[in-house]
């Protein structure tokens, strides 16, 4: 988690740049701007805020 919608799409855009797999493009969804990430193993990262 991050702590605005800005630092979720700072964090997405910094990723791409440097390869790493998206598997989930970045949406706004009823919580927030959300992402989901891959790491090397094939292990899934849902980056988004904190709930309120």
């Amino acid at each position: 988690m991050v702590e605005n919608d800005a630092a979720v799409e700072r964090l997405y855009d910094a990723w791409r740049r440097v390869g790493v797999t998206i598997e989930q493009k970045l949406m706004t969804a009823v919580f927030g701007r959300t992402f989901v990430a891959l790491d090397p193993d094939g292990h899934r990262f849902r980056v988004c805020t904190p709930d309120d």
